[in-house]
């Protein structure tokens, strides 16, 4: 008897540690049974019997009775003069003796990411805090295209130097023919101390929205402030020196540096070269970031906080016009931050999703206003900018990329003329246009829409022989249009890459006759083409396209020799579905 009273108590306590286990790792009701079946003797499973169903029934948290060890606290708001990383540096249950040369605690392989906001403080070169090249180069790249284009479609004797002569041999001159013990390079005033500035604040910021340690950052007298726009500095020179010595450049497109030009309003030659450009884009870029940050931090980022409109914001991002060039050149608003979330209460603002309504619901209840408990999605950036406001309704999503309604723009550029209806040659066409569009048949296997346009503004660049200046043998001019009739397909609309085909007809009215002197001011427009329509987001796209325009004024005046483009371009655009997001 008291044998069986000993295994009876022996099986007990071992259910009992078995038990306290069980909580703590999660064991199965095999693990119970098993515990239970130790003893040999029928009367051992029968007491342990009752144990079994009261202790899988019960609650897990009830189970686990032992204290846990303490959990480190994550602070991603403390004072920035403590490093950050991976884990926070600092733990409850680590004494200081513990931390000592054995590299326990902050490591560079944590499971867990550096927060966006704490990037500039990290010391762990963790991956998500060094810099985005693909897309700063992507940027770099637009924005040195866009200077390109600019300087050949606005200067004859530019496209000229460009298309004359060997091209590498001309370039290898251009850089060899630099003046380097000249300082004026005999530009206006306004080129070399306000325009290479700004260009160098556009090429810093370009270099700043690319780097986690500095794109969170407001003006300040701080170690990682400066640093950041060190950093930006010696980019910003890098990309200087490009633009004029490199084959991207002045000197390889222009060939600035190989041949002598009259100086404007005197009768000085020069070759446009000097140490000016290359000291003001670089050393005044940054004192033109710096003046923007200021402005931003003293002046756009308090009155952002009360005003919703997007046109209120687009004016005020001309107080900081190089960061809002940059963020163009990388497909976002103007007044688009890094460290702050500032959006606009529009049409072209996101509906809010359920995580949006219920986070702004709870703040609502709290008697909050909801901007100031946004959190941004990249490093729980408190938000302090301009949100949509929410009105606690969650509408339904749009089942396919797209969306019935689509406004957008796009610019495009024609160097090329062709010959199929109009035969005036050597014509250069530049449009921008407003854009709308309206699905006739969503859920079809193809999308077929209603297109028409409204031309802002073209530019149509013509040869004039009969110019006595040599120097002025092209003549621009401007004109606006509309054009009502216009329809686009597009094919696999299930997908995130849309090619489609498209057809406009309108008019532009131009401010001076156009392709002859006996020519008209108003002329006809038709165009065809086609494209790719690339979807960044499930309501925002970008397109690639080229269009053959014909420009006729349909025999209205005494001459009419019409002009057909070759045009390619860009556009932007987003789409709305009424009931839906």
């Amino acid at each position: 008897m008291s044998d069986n009273r000993a295994r009876l108590t022996r099986s007990c306590v071992l259910v009992l540690i078995i038990v306290s286990l069980g909580g703590l790792t999660g064991a199965n009701e095999s693990a119970w049974a098993q515990a239970a079946g130790q003893g040999d003797d029928l009367a051992a499973r029968e007491a342990a019997a009752p144990l079994i169903p009261a202790m899988t029934e019960a609650p897990r948290p009830q189970a686990a009775e032992l204290p846990d060890a303490p959990t480190p606290e994550f602070n991603v708001t403390d004072s920035p003069a403590q490093d950050s990383g991976s884990l926070p540096p600092d733990f409850d249950f680590i004494h200081g003796s513990m931390l000592d040369s054995s590299g326990f605690g902050v490591t560079p392989n944590s499971s867990l990411r550096v927060p966006l906001d704490q990037c500039p403080y990290d010391t762990t070169h963790a991956r998500e805090c060094r810099v985005h090249w693909k897309q700063l180069l992507i940027s770099s790249a637009a924005f040195l295209t866009f200077q390109n284009v600019g300087n050949i479609y606005t200067g004859y004797w530019y496209r000229w130097e460009t298309t004359h002569g060997d091209w590498f041999d001309r370039w290898i001159n251009s850089a060899a023919g630099w003046r380097w013990n000249v300082w004026n390079d005999q530009n206006p005033f306004l080129d070399d101390y306000i325009g290479h500035p700004m260009m160098g604040g556009i090429t810093s910021y370009l270099w700043i929205q690319n780097d986690p340690k500095g794109m969170t950052l407001d003006m300040s007298n701080t170690w990682p402030y400066w640093r950041s726009r060190m950093r930006a500095l010696a980019f910003s020179t890098a990309y200087s020196f490009q633009w004029k010595l490199g084959p991207f450049g002045e000197a390889g497109i222009g060939h600035n540096g190989d041949h002598q030009v009259p100086q404007a309003g005197s009768l000085v030659w020069t070759n446009e070269t000097g140490w000016v450009e290359l000291v003001t884009t670089p050393v005044g870029g940054l004192l033109w970031t710096m003046a923007e940050d200021a402005l931003d931090k003293y002046v756009v980022k308090h009155v952002e906080e009360k005003q919703r409109r997007p046109v209120t914001l687009l004016l005020l991002s001309f107080l900081t016009p190089a960061r809002a060039t940059a963020n163009i050149f990388r497909f976002r608003p103007p007044w688009y931050r890094d460290g702050r979330q500032v959006k606009a209460n529009s049409f072209w603002s996101d509906p809010p999703s359920p995580e949006d309504v219920a986070g702004h619901s709870g703040d609502a209840r709290n008697g909050d206003p909801p901007e100031e408990a946004a959190v941004a999605s990249a490093g729980n950036v408190v938000s302090t900018g301009v949100h949509p406001v929410s009105t606690g309704e969650v509408l339904p999503v749009w089942p396919h990329p797209g969306g019935v309604h689509e406004f957008g723009a796009w610019w495009g550029f024609s160097v090329i003329s062709g010959q199929i209806w109009g035969y005036a040659g050597d014509i250069k066409y530049m449009p921008v246009d407003v854009t709308y569009s309206y699905l006739f048949n969503p859920g079809a296997k193809w999308n077929f829409r209603y297109a028409p346009e409204v031309t802002a503004l073209a530019m149509l660049d013509e040869p004039t022989p009969s110019n006595p200046n040599f120097l002025d043998k092209r003549k621009r001019t401007y004109g606006s249009g509309i054009s009502p009739v216009g329809f686009r397909a597009s094919f696999y609309p299930e997908s995130r890459v849309q090619p489609f085909l498209s057809t406009d007809g309108g008019f532009i009215y131009f401010l001076d006759r156009v392709l002859s002197p006996q020519g008209s001011q108003f002329m006809y427009t038709i165009d065809f083409g086609g494209g790719v329509q690339i979807f960044r987001k499930q309501r925002q796209t970008v397109t690639i396209g080229y269009r053959y325009q014909h420009l006729s004024n349909a025999n209205i005046s005494l001459h009419n020799p019409g002009t057909d483009a070759n045009t390619f371009y860009v556009a932007v655009s987003r789409f709305r579905t009424k009931g839906y997001r």
